[in-house]
């Protein structure tokens, strides 16, 4: 019988607050739009998240879309508190957070183009998941977008066994932060003693989670223990099969659409014998997922749902590449020969994946997007942006069509190739005289080290970085940030971090500090923080 987690009170210890790329709703709006849905426009629409904690997912994108209108629901009066007052020193008029049970809500709310669901289906009761998904039904807009992430098999078979050794272990512990601790202390000593095992599965497992766990720690407590406790050490933590969760949704009038991490839903990096198998083995594209997941032992998922009743077309459409944004964060590679195409140009993405290509409108097109990352451009936009590139001043369709295609075969090999938007994220990746940053990650910065950017990208911040981020308001020149790190350096508060020597002066600090002050503008420029 498996062991029993004490309820963790969120009022007590707050899960962290953080944003959630794969939830903003242009990305779900490129997915849904790639499948032939016509959902509403980002930037007016209505979105709904369910266990919205203290807004740290919801704010920033209502800071972004003003004409967007934002509700979110959690339990923990505790975050409504906080996520409400957030909003009224943000002065943002499109966005409530109420203090409701989902077992409570009614057709009241209204429809709403996006549901979020992030972190909860696995985490509550089976009445509540229920009533989860009833809301994705009742309150989703005929052409909606539900998002849901939930734990899955077969992946936390083996994570279920270290969950119920650490609530052993911690069995006779009530303090919650103790119990985090004694948690961590197992899981070393667990890594400790299979150390001559971690060639072999099990011990490599143990010393992986253990290394994660290490990382976590890089936040301080409580945020690193509120992580561990309400995931891996919560009342409700209940993995299930993908089946079964797509079973769970069809109860309740929804069908599977896709996963938000698209590529996810590729059967990339499989030989062709083993996608020729899968076509032999499923029937239906739930039975696809759940064979891909058993190849893959998942262990989490992120998937998007919408009425049973919309038709979902699964052929990909250049045509339907058309009417999104794109972006890159890949690089070029030095121009050296590509096998086994020598003449082809090669992409890399953070991920290590790899795209190559000798058409010259993409290439064209790829150095445009790699010169403006992380920036946006809407299709008709960037063909325009590659003809002038080439020199060219029209471009027949067929050599669109292919653009659209090869984009759309990086996009489904890796996110980290290319990136397919509903709307166009607005931010410059310049610094003005008086730099301005969004005012969300301004708030945010004064109470964290991470910060949501315009692309809902988490970004964490260096100390600099983050004493200088506030002051980005518009009022402050480059000149003002230099006097008020200068009175730091006058007042002995401010020394640089640097291996060997550290500066002897405080006229080779001021230089010093100066110059760090234009890298780290120029860096929060780059990581899509500032809109002036």
């Amino acid at each position: 019988m498996p062991m029993i987690a004490p309820p963790i009170s969120y009022d007590e210890l707050p899960y962290p607050d953080l944003c959630y790329t794969q939830t903003h709703p242009g990305r779900l709006a490129a997915c849904a739009r790639l499948l032939g849905l016509a959902p509403a426009p980002v930037t007016n629409c209505r979105v709904l998240e369910l266990g919205c904690a203290s807004g740290g997912n919801l704010l920033p994108m209502a800071y972004a879309l003003p004409k967007s209108t934002f509700v979110g629901v959690d339990l923990s009066s505790h975050q409504i508190a906080e996520a409400t007052e957030a909003v009224t020193a943000l002065g943002l008029t499109n966005i409530a957070f109420l203090e409701l049970d989902i077992r409570a809500l009614g057709a009241d709310l209204g429809q709403f183009d996006y549901i979020i669901a992030h972190g909860l289906y696995s985490w509550v009761p089976p009445d509540a998941r229920d009533s989860l998904l009833a809301t994705c039904h009742a309150n989703l807009a005929p052409q909606g977008v539900a998002y849901v992430s939930y734990n899955t098999h077969p992946g936390w078979h083996t994570l279920l066994g270290l969950r119920e050794m650490m609530l052993y272990h911690t069995r006779h512990e009530q303090d919650s932060h103790e119990r985090a601790e004694q948690a961590r202390a197992l899981i070393a000593f667990l890594s400790e003693a299979t150390a001559d095992e971690r060639n072999q599965a099990y011990g490599a497992f143990i010393e992986g989670y253990r290394a994660l766990l290490e990382q976590q720690l890089q936040d301080a407590r409580p945020r690193s223990d509120a992580a561990l406790l309400h995931d891996e050490l919560e009342e409700y933590n209940e993995p299930v099969y993908f089946w079964q969760f797509a079973e769970h949704a069809a109860r309740h009038g929804l069908q599977f659409l896709v996963e938000a991490d698209f590529p996810l839903s590729m059967p990339q990096n499989l030989s062709d014998e083993v996608v020729s198998a899968l076509q032999g083995i499923c029937q239906t594209i739930v039975d696809t997922e759940q064979y891909m997941d058993f190849i893959r032992n998942r262990t989490f998922r992120r998937t998007l749902l919408c009425h049973d009743h919309v038709p979902v077309d699964r052929t990909l459409r250049t045509a339907r590449v058309r009417e999104l944004a794109v972006s890159t964060r890949a690089v070029r590679l030095a121009d050296e020969p590509a096998e086994p195409h020598p003449e082809a140009t090669r992409y890399r993405g953070a991920d290590g994946s790899l795209f190559q290509t000798d058409h010259p409108l993409t290439v064209a097109a790829l150095d445009c997007l790699v010169e403006g990352s992380p920036q946006a451009m809407p299709f008709a936009k960037l063909v325009h942006a590659a003809a002038q590139r080439l020199g060219q001043e029209t471009v027949a369709d067929a050599e669109i069509t292919r653009l659209a295609a090869n984009l759309l075969k990086a996009f489904t090999y890796s996110l980290a190739l290319v990136e397919l938007h509903g709307y166009t994220p607005a931010f410059v990746t310049t610094v003005s005289e008086r730099p301005v940053a969004s005012a969300v990650a301004r708030y945010e910065a004064r109470r964290s080290d991470r910060v949501a950017n315009l692309r809902h990208e988490r970004v964490h911040l260096d100390p600099l970085g983050r004493y200088v981020l506030p002051y980005l308001d518009g009022r402050h020149s480059r000149e003002d940030l230099w006097a008020l790190l200068d009175g730091l350096i006058e007042r002995g508060s401010l020394r640089l971090q640097a291996e060997g020597d550290a500066p002897t002066s405080k006229e080779t600090l001021r230089e010093q500090v100066r110059k760090e002050l234009e890298n780290t503008l120029g860096w929060l420029a780059r990581a899509a923080l500032l809109v002036a």
